[in-house]
């Protein structure tokens, strides 16, 4: 169980930084369209709320349905990215963040899984 809050709170804390950064970064013409720079600032604050989620789930593990959809959607988000590699080469930055978007998110389903049929959540 306490596996599961340090992963869902790291989550949180990633999610809100990811969003927080997106949200303020400067505006660059010369790099992005309006329509551009605006796109990734409302991704940015959908990450930012889905801090909120990671964190509510944290201290509610047994909000099922909200964390399998969390983990789905992570896990979700590092196929994408591994299929992304196609078109750059891969750094060890970028493995390493396709990893905790992988590995962690399927163990965690399922250790919640085996809590929540174990009746321990």
């Amino acid at each position: 169980m306490v596996f599961l809050r340090i992963f869902l709170i790291l989550y949180g804390m990633i999610a809100l930084g990811t969003g927080f950064l997106g949200v303020s970064a400067s505006f660059d013409p010369s790099t992005a369209t309006p329509i551009q720079d605006n796109n990734h600032r409302f991704v940015a604050a959908i990450w930012a709320s889905m801090s909120l989620a990671f964190f509510y789930v944290a201290w509610n593990p047994s909000e099922v349905t909200l964390f399998r959809f969390l983990m789905v959607a992570v896990f979700v988000g590092g196929l994408a990215r591994t299929y992304g590699l196609r078109y750059y080469p891969a750094t060890p930055f970028t493995i390493f963040g396709i990893l905790i978007e992988l590995v962690p998110t399927a163990l965690m389903l399922w250790m919640h899984t085996k809590l929540v049929n174990s009746g321990l959540l």
